[in-house]
């Protein structure tokens, strides 16, 4: 066990975002690999825009990522007197000063050296700047006090935060060394920017954690990805569990130049955490994460989170098909990811296993299999109309439907797979002559899993009768 103390100082006026759970990593990974300590503040003296509901939802998300912090949380909020007494302090030995009912700490006219890990020394000049406020005159600390307070009570060894907060690091300093305190060391990490070269911002896709919550993303992958932004572990290895950041993390190989989100890497990284972990987590997380999204009364983000419910999830019992749940043909079934109707267990098991190769997040699920869930929208109709003009593919597909009609359920792959290239071969056709139009008619696009294990999945009584309405 090591001195080191760090902390994350999230503010509850909004969300938490990608940047700052950056950041509460990189503070988290260098505490454990220190063997220090990681500990959380809520900076919630912004009387106009801290909600509470802001601060669960930090809370909830800081825990689903599974960056748990040491000793007991501290709130800002509860301690405004020991902000007041400091700057009651600095003004009794006259380095700050009343200015119309606020108090300003009068800048001492002197260079001032930032050593920061990551970047190096930084010089300022601090004749440049002005007297500071450090109290408002509503009795409230300003955001440079009540940090530096926080941090000396705190016994915080390493400020470790973004680097847009570099300029404030001089004056960081001069109100500690005013006050006769040991200034702990910085580090500044690069910003996160878009791939236009601009801050990270909504209009680059989703920014709250909560969003990748509710879309489907793994933590660990969440995580991983973002780990990698701003840190190079100076190996080619890019898929990491929590234990192994937490082994090889140092802020000596935080890199200094911005660090550029990507979307479609980040999509990838979570794809490889879905496939590396257990079959039986797998069928787990993404069983809980349809049924909390089914029984969910919006698919609008909730500020805390959804709230599970143990509701049957898939459903035992044969009450139908996909095509007709309830009884009703399934024309008009939302396609979007806001939920998913009860599936029977084994249907459910089978699909889930046949697309954990191919989804990169739980919430694809239901837009790669919507034929699955609701009968196909044929949205390309030049292939369509290839399809059906087309006496040779139009013949293969109903002596296909023939042949499958004399057979048992479609729960042999195997023999599906040979019953169709028993219908080409006789027609002196290639198998895939009559399989690319078959996928078409089944799901309405061009791609999906193998064929067969997707009739399979599908069963005998929807093929069919998708086969028959295609062609009729």
């Amino acid at each position: 066990m090591s001195d080191i103390r760090v902390r994350f100082a999230p503010s509850p006026t909004g969300f938490l975002h990608i940047g700052g759970v950056r950041t509460a990593l990189f503070n988290y990974l260098y505490a454990r690999q220190q063997g220090g300590k990681f500990l959380l503040r809520i900076e919630d003296t912004d009387q106009q825009r801290s909600m509470p509901e802001f601060e669960r939802e930090i809370l909830d998300s800081m825990k689903w990522l599974g960056l748990d912090w040491d000793e007991d949380l501290v709130h800002q909020s509860k301690r405004l007197d020991r902000y007041r007494e400091v700057a009651r302090e600095l003004v009794a030995k006259g380095l700050a000063y009343e200015f119309e009912g606020a108090i300003k700490f009068r800048i001492p006219k002197t260079e001032v050296k930032v050593y920061d890990i990551v970047r190096g020394e930084v010089t300022y000049d601090s004749k440049e700047f002005d007297d500071l406020v450090i109290m408002k005159s509503d009795g409230y600390p300003v955001f440079h006090l009540a940090v530096i307070v926080d941090d000396h009570d705190m016994g915080i060894t390493h400020v470790v935060r973004g680097e847009d907060h570099l300029p404030n690091t001089p004056r960081h300093i001069l109100l500690q060394q005013a006050l006769g305190w040991k200034s702990p060391k910085y580090a500044h990490l690069p910003l996160i920017f878009g791939s236009d070269g601009t801050p990270l911002s909504k209009r680059h896709g989703a920014v709250a954690v909560s969003e990748y919550r509710n879309k489907g993303f793994l933590p660990q992958g969440l995580v991983n990805y973002l780990a990698l932004l701003g840190w190079n572990p100076g190996t080619p290895q890019e898929i990491f569990s929590l234990p192994e950041l937490v082994k090889q993390f140092s802020l000596k190989r935080v890199i200094k130049s911005n660090a550029q989100f990507n979307p479609e890497k980040l999509l990838w990284v979570n794809g490889q955490h879905i496939r590396a972990i257990s079959g039986e987590d797998y069928e787990k997380q993404i069983t809980e994460f349809w049924k909390e999204k089914s029984h969910s009364p919006s698919k609008e983000l909730k500020v805390n989170g959804a709230s599970p419910n143990t509701n049957q999830f898939p459903t035992r019992g044969n009450w139908g098909n996909p095509d007709y749940p309830n009884g009703k043909e399934n024309k008009s079934q939302d396609r979007g990811q806001d939920k998913i109707d009860p599936v029977p267990e084994e249907k459910w098991r089978k699909l889930i296993t046949l697309y954990r190769p191919r989804i990169q997040t739980y919430g694809e699920l239901k837009v790669q299999a919507a034929y699955f869930f609701a009968s196909p929208e044929y949205k390309d109709l030049q292939l369509m109309a290839e399809i059906k003009n087309s006496a040779s593919v139009v013949g293969l597909l109903k002596q296909l439907g023939e042949v499958l009609e004399d057979v048992g359920d479609f729960e042999d792959v195997e023999m599906l797979d040979q019953k169709t290239k028993q219908v080409a071969e006789a027609a002196g056709l290639k198998p895939k002559d009559i399989i690319h139009p078959l996928r078409f008619v089944l799901t309405g696009g061009t791609a999906s899993p193998g064929i067969f294990e997707l009739m399979s999945l599908l069963g005998k009584e929807i093929c069919l009768k998708r086969l028959k309405g295609f062609l009729d």
